[in-house]
């Protein structure tokens, strides 16, 4: 096999996701679909989360959007994060957040209490 004297560029990204798991073992977990996005005020450095919009299974995306506690922490990290998942697969559900450059991927405590309080909803659903 001839190797190519000119490789392209391409290959593994330094880009994470942390993703927040949450076991529901043999349960039906299709429900627990939605995700919530910001709505804004503002450009550029004055630009501020005024409230989230959670969009999804109804029943479950309706119980998101009526915790006023849980949008208070998200106006705090929709900002950086963009966008909330929250995402069913077989055995697990998972919450995640955007991609993040291996040099700005930490874990942000707002964002573990987020996932937290979704957990919640989804293990008293169960």
């Amino acid at each position: 096999m001839k190797q190519d004297s000119t490789p392209l560029p391409y290959g593994a990204l330094d880009y994470y996701q942390v993703h927040y798991i949450v076991e529901t073992g043999e349960a039906s977990t299709q429900k627990f679909l939605a995700k919530c996005e910001p709505i804004t005020k503002g450009h550029f450095s004055e630009k501020r989360v005024v409230a989230v919009k959670w969009t999804g299974s109804s029943a479950f995306a309706d119980k998101l959007q009526q915790d006023e506690r849980l949008t208070e922490l998200l106006k705090q990290v929709l900002l950086h994060e963009r966008e909330i998942r929250v995402d069913p697969l077989e055995g697990h559900v998972r919450i995640y957040g955007r991609w993040n450059h291996e040099e700005n991927l930490k874990v942000n405590p707002i964002m573990v209490d987020i996932a937290n309080v979704i957990a919640g909803y989804i293990k008293a659903t169960l």
